[in-house]
């Protein structure tokens, strides 16, 4: 290597002055180390072939600071070895013109570079385990020199200092020790670089850390390097083992850990979020476990980028997980939580259109709701309950003050159920509902759906009819809250199709209709502009003669049990019959 490259400083840092001849003055330091002189009155024609030579003239001479052009491409022959360089005129003074260097062939040279600086460090990344520490942005983060795209850890410095401590067994009780630690973090915020520490350990044995600023042009990121003598990459556990195999997002021990020395330790404001992929076991049951697959791993990309370098993320179940995040502002929390919500949904349409996936989210926040990992926890766990019972596809923040009551309620719902009250009165329910279908008296239509509405605890039954497959449907029934039909105008509209999400079996649930507003807009602000949250919509058919029976849940939205969603079938296909019958007449 030649003694240009041994000497110089990057490219980036040399400056100089030029006049149209290309006489230079003013040459700073790193110039001269650039092209190995020590006499700054040159002309630089030296150092370029005839055709960059008259270029680099023409384009001074046509200079005009006006222009947006202030860029020219040479390349400087530097002892036989020739080096891309783009000269910016920063300024023009009179005839004189100030220029620094950025280079092109940034990459050969920083790697000739960094080898020569750094011999000892590659042979010791050869030997010895090893982690950096980077610093940028009042962050700071540690990765390990098997992986360096995946972070182990970032925080502040007051949370990074503790795990710090922790994750390398620092002797923190040392006098001496702590003072090194509280040095190294100073000196990495203060840009300091090319210091060693070396840290006793527990054990008694220690690590060596030095400081490095990044090699990349114009970066102000902060580097440390940290070894750990004797611990053979073969031998030493990998970081990979912290992480789910899937998702590459951390595993639950990791994780867990990670969240509860946030809370419990570093008692900063923060907030934990528990993710869970709504109707996960369907996707495995009918579109296979690879589909499955395929929806952790998209839910997992879109929780990273949401949470970015606010917090931690990690897969906690098989369906579920958690992010730890470095706030409890309300805003920024509601504006990560929308960007999971809407991120799942838009990820998964975009690669695989026919399935809509979404997710439910219970948060809590330290110390507003709770000081401790485990009662942190505990709460975002029951905001998720909540969120789960309003229909899914929403996140819930706990406040007490909204949710306690709810929770209470809940509890004493599944007291009753335990006790067998409800089952019963379920029973007797369904019974008076079908005798009402089975005597078929006077009127027995009407009466079974508003028996059917106060069962199903839902605010409107709608029934419509159509008598031929080329004849329009007409409103039949409308029980219930406002007794207004909201659907008769889009069921006869030829540029809609109101049964296209029908399944096989021809009815539609939708426990949240906020998951239309991503695949039917039109259709969404119908139900919208009624209030309608959740709804069941079941059809039934007779040659070309059809019966369409819609039940409507306003505001919140919640999702209907399976076995009363098997009632509904039953009673509103015993129904039908009863009105394909009055159809016939």
């Amino acid at each position: 290597m030649n003694a240009t490259y041994k000497n110089s400083r990057r490219v980036s840092d040399v400056a100089f002055s030029i006049d149209a001849e290309l006489n230079i003055s003013d040459a700073n330091r790193g110039f001269l180390q650039l092209l190995n002189e020590t006499d700054g009155n040159v002309n630089l024609a030296r150092f370029l072939d005839d055709a960059d030579a008259a270029h680099l003239r023409t384009f001074l001479a046509h200079y005009n600071p006006k222009n947006k052009t202030h860029y020219c491409i040479i390349s400087l022959l530097l002892t036989g070895h020739p080096l891309a360089c783009i000269l910016h005129v920063s300024q023009k003074t009179g005839a004189t013109y100030t220029i620094d260097l950025q280079e092109l062939s940034y990459a050969q040279e920083l790697m000739e570079r960094t080898i020569l600086e750094n011999r000892e460090h590659t042979s010791l990344l050869n030997e010895f385990d090893a982690h950096f520490v980077l610093y940028e942005g009042g962050k700071f983060k540690l990765r390990n020199t098997k992986d360096m795209t995946i972070d182990i850890y970032r925080g502040d410095r007051t949370d990074f200092v503790i795990f710090f401590t922790d994750f390398f067994k620092v002797s923190a009780e040392d006098d001496g020790t702590r003072a090194t630690l509280n040095a190294l973090f100073d000196d990495l915020e203060a840009g300091v670089s090319g210091k060693q520490y070396r840290l006793l350990l527990g054990d008694s044995s220690s690590i060596m850390v030095k400081t490095l600023r990044s090699a990349a042009r114009n970066s102000s990121v902060m580097q440390a390097l940290v070894m750990q003598p004797h611990v053979r990459l073969s031998n030493n556990s990998t970081f990979s083992e912290k992480l789910d195999g899937l998702t590459e997002l951390y595993n639950k021990k990791t994780i867990t850990e990670l969240a509860t020395k946030k809370v419990n330790v570093s008692k900063t404001p923060a907030a934990l979020f528990i993710i869970d992929v709504d109707k996960f076991k369907d996707f495995n049951d009918n579109f296979g476990h690879a589909f499955g697959d395929k929806v952790l791993v998209v839910v997992a990309k879109v929780i990273r980028e949401a949470v970015g370098d606010m917090g931690l993320s990690g897969r906690i179940g098989g369906d579920e997980f958690m992010s730890i995040v470095d706030t409890n502002d309300e805003e920024t929390i509601r504006n990560i939580a929308r960007a999971i919500k809407q991120g799942i949904q838009w990820n998964m349409r975009a690669s695989d259109p026919e399935q809509v996936v979404t997710c439910s989210i219970g948060i809590a926040r330290a110390p507003t709701n709770r000081d401790t990992y485990d009662e942190l926890f505990e709460l975002a766990d029951r905001a998720l309950y909540i969120a789960k019972m309003r229909g899914r596809n929403c996140y819930i923040i706990y406040k007490p003050e909204l949710h306690d009551r709810l929770l209470i309620e809940r509890q004493q719902s599944d007291r009753n159920t335990v006790s067998g009250k409800v089952y019963m009165e379920s029973a007797l329910a369904e019974m008076s509902i079908l005798g009402a279908i089975m005597h078929k008296e006077p009127g027995y239509i009407e009466k079974s759906l508003e028996m059917l509405r106060e069962y199903m605890t839902v605010h409107k039954i709608a029934v419509y009819t159509q008598r031929g497959a080329e004849l329009p449907w007409q409103t039949a029934y409308v029980l219930g809250k406002n007794d207004h039909d909201i659907r008769i105008d889009y069921l006869n509209s030829p540029k809609n199709d109101f049964f296209v999400y029908f399944n096989d079996y021809h009815f539609f649930h939708m426990d949240n209709i906020n998951n239309l507003d991503t695949m039917d807009k039109k259709k969404f602000h119908m139900y919208l502009n009624d209030n309608v949250a959740s709804t069941l919509e079941i059809l039934w058919q007779d040659g070309e003669r059809k019966v369409l029976v819609c039940l409507d849940i306003y505001k919140p939205a919640r999702t209907l049990p399976r076995h009363t969603i098997v009632f509904a079938l039953m009673t509103t296909k015993l129904i039908s019959q009863g009105i394909f019958a009055t159809m016939e007449r």
